[in-house]
């Protein structure tokens, strides 16, 4: 495994006057999934906005495989809280267009029916999304983000605003989904049966940025709430933010 694959060196950055980020020093792997989570305003979608290229650091510098981000890439994809699908677009639509823009329109028909069937969306690939159901727009969303092949996968809290059973399919499809396309994940979370459920190592934001890591043995495994270990996990990863349960606020920066 690529211990570098992501690296953050002495990274700086504020809004205003207000310092979010402080010389923050991080080295990720590839191909492993990273739960992102602490308290609201510590960082965590700023972090991810840095790594995405959308906005620079005022100091130090991020690499993606050797190379600095200094602006969005195509190897990375961004799966949006919100998930920007256009009212306009049928689902068919949707997940084609990032082939489309990537001028690889002539296989689109054959890869969005691929996908779609992946995602349990091929009877729904004329509908637009307000006639989807919540977990219909997150697939929707997540087979338009995955189709582009990108290397390194940034979610901003992808399951928020599901309801439990729905949100619990939608992480088993994530998991199978980069499994076997071997695709880093970082992803923003409040929820911390999330985070020991999805993420393989979980980093731990607390002030001015500051990083904590934990590896987390029961990140994958199937039927992992059958088993009191993945309970006992989680209470440990709730000591360690010294907070009550975080699920359901907004993140504000």
């Amino acid at each position: 495994m690529q211990n570098n694959y992501i690296t953050f060196d002495h990274v700086t950055f504020s809004y205003g006057t207000q310092t979010v980020l402080k010389k923050i020093s991080l080295n990720l792997g590839k191909g492993r999934t990273y739960a992102l989570i602490g308290k609201s305003g510590t960082g965590k979608s700023t972090l991810l906005n840095l790594l995405a290229g959308f906005i620079k650091p005022e100091g130090g510098n991020i690499t993606v495989n050797g190379e600095e981000i200094s602006a969005p890439r195509k190897d990375i994809g961004f799966l949006f809280q919100d998930l920007g699908l256009f009212p306009w677009q049928t689902v068919f639509e949707a997940v084609s267009m990032p082939l489309k823009l990537l001028g690889r329109g002539e296989q689109a028909k054959l890869y969005v029916t691929g996908i779609l069937k992946e995602m349990k969306l091929e009877n729904h690939m004329d509908k637009y999304p307000h006639e989807l159901s919540g977990g219909e727009r997150q697939r929707t969303a997540l087979a338009r983000t995955l189709i582009a092949e990108p290397e390194l996968l940034l979610m901003d809290e992808p399951t928020s605003a599901l309801d439990a059973m729905t949100k619990e399919e939608l992480q088993g499809l994530i998991i199978r989904e980069l499994k076997k396309r071997r695709t880093t994940l970082i992803f923003v979370t409040h929820d911390i049966e999330e985070a020991i459920l999805m993420g393989e190592t979980i980093l731990i934001m607390g002030e001015n940025g500051a990083i904590t890591q934990i590896e987390n043995p029961y990140a994958s495994i199937e039927n992992a709430k059958e088993q009191l270990d993945f309970y006992e996990a989680c209470i440990n990863l709730r000591k360690q933010l010294n907070v009550g349960d975080q699920r359901g606020k907004e993140e504000t920066l």
